[in-house]
């Protein structure tokens, strides 16, 4: 069948149009007069999102018609406030809503504001079968005290995959790039260990684990991983689900509702920032002073991690020499999540910076606990395992803490017996 071009033309016209009427329709809400303003004179605002504050967090940019802001968990109805140096406004947000209001910059530009409590980007899997009742995957634990498990992608077998929920995304190890064929069709801003780099990462790939099957899944190179990890997965491939990880069975189990088991379980408020990466409220007390705060659960992580601004080396230094002697347990630092109390935990220290408590949790402690992670509505259950009592590992930042130890006790003992000799030849 043949068109004639006036027909064609017509037909882009009335394309035109109707965009032109989209867009338009998409703004009309904004040209209500009704919507609420809030003033600002600065060009960055902080957002609480239910108990995550997050501080100049928000750039305000009067270019973006409307600019999203998306709830990090937006199936827990919960108040969503934007701070401006002058001004602030709160919504009570539920699944599915959409909350618009205008940010007045400078008394004249006009900031148009769109809170959704939608997923903004989902990495919804289907199943291989259709069999009711959640999914199965199991896992083993490496003597670095990571989980890992195995997994296809792109139709190739790929193994050692990192299970990292201190991670915001899909991670490929730099040397695995030629075991999978990718099209690396972008670049991306990554942050790691080694600094923020701008990568090569493939927007489309096929990720199956399990009967779990990922269709659109973005992944990121990076070189900071281990020769023998292809892959690193995050929470972000569980949002709206519930993630259970079980360390006594070995086995990771993907719920669609909350399991019955957690009524023996502790349940706990998480933050989870971005949506992805989880925090707990803990308690810490270090040199008799406690602190409470949010600190990140890291499956990712061997150790802990505590600030140094908490335990500087001296204080180190003295822990490790009340411990030659016996007389560690009154300065180790204890650790309390709730009802339960952890104290000789191994640790190593970094500047972390900031405000508060600032501490991340790895999986040399977290995995006492079994742990089921309830993405849809924002707790963490935990529950004591049988690896409660299990010695734990100690790094080399350890025999490292403890040889220093050792030769400033053995110099101050040479200091002494000369002092000592001295004295005993003057003696009269």
């Amino acid at each position: 069948m043949k068109t004639s071009r006036s027909s064609t033309g017509m037909l882009n016209l009335a394309f035109g149009l109707a965009i032109v009427l989209l867009l338009t329709l998409g703004l009309s809400a904004f040209a209500q007069s009704d919507l609420p303003v809030v003033r600002a004179s600065s060009k960055t605002a902080s957002i609480r999102d239910g108990n995550h504050f997050k501080k100049g967090y928000w750039a305000i940019m009067p270019e973006r018609k409307p600019d999203y802001y998306y709830a990090e968990i937006p199936e827990k109805a919960h108040t969503i406030t934007f701070i401006t140096d002058l001004d602030s406004i709160s919504f009570h947000t539920v699944y599915g809503k959409e909350y618009d209001f205008i940010i007045l910059l400078n008394g004249k530009d006009s900031c148009y504001t769109r809170i959704s409590a939608r997923y903004k980007e989902n990495n919804a899997f289907t199943r291989k079968n259709t069999t009711a009742g959640p999914d199965t995957i199991p896992f083993t634990l490496g003597d670095n005290r990571k989980v890992y498990v195995n997994a296809k992608l792109n139709g190739a077998n790929v193994t050692n995959i990192q299970l990292d929920l201190g991670a915001g995304g899909t991670i490929i190890n730099k040397t695995s790039v030629k075991k999978v064929k990718m099209n690396f069709d972008q670049k991306v801003n990554l942050a790691n260990s080694d600094g923020v780099n701008l990568v090569p990462s493939a927007s489309k790939n096929l990720l199956q684990i399990g009967n779990l099957v990922w269709d659109s899944v973005s992944i990121a190179v990076a070189s900071n991983m281990k020769d023998y990890e292809d892959l690193l997965i995050g929470n972000s491939l569980f949002r709206g689900k519930i993630l259970e990880i079980n360390y006594d069975k070995k086995i990771l189990v993907v719920h669609g509702t909350l399991p019955p088991q957690t009524t023996a379980y502790s349940r706990h408020d998480v933050i989870l920032d971005g949506g992805v990466i989880p925090y707990i409220k803990v308690k810490l007390n270090i040199r008799n002073r406690t602190q409470t705060g949010w600190v990140m659960f890291d499956t990712g992580a061997r150790t802990s991690i505590l600030n140094t601004a908490d335990v500087p080396m001296a204080y180190r230094l003295a822990n490790e020499m009340a411990s030659m002697i016996g007389l560690n347990k009154a300065m180790m630092p204890k650790l309390e999540i709730g009802k339960y109390q952890l104290s000789g935990f191994e640790y190593k220290i970094r500047d972390m910076g900031g405000e508060g408590l600032n501490m991340l949790l790895g999986n040399d402690l977290l995995k006492r606990f079994n742990l089921i992670l309830d993405n849809k509505n924002g707790y963490m259950y935990i529950q004591p395992n049988s690896l409660i009592d299990v010695p734990y590992r100690k790094r080399s930042e350890y025999y490292v803490v403890r040889i220093v130890t050792g030769l400033i006790l053995l110099l101050a003992g040479i200091v002494i017996y000369i002092k000592l000799r001295k004295n005993k030849i003057h003696k009269p």
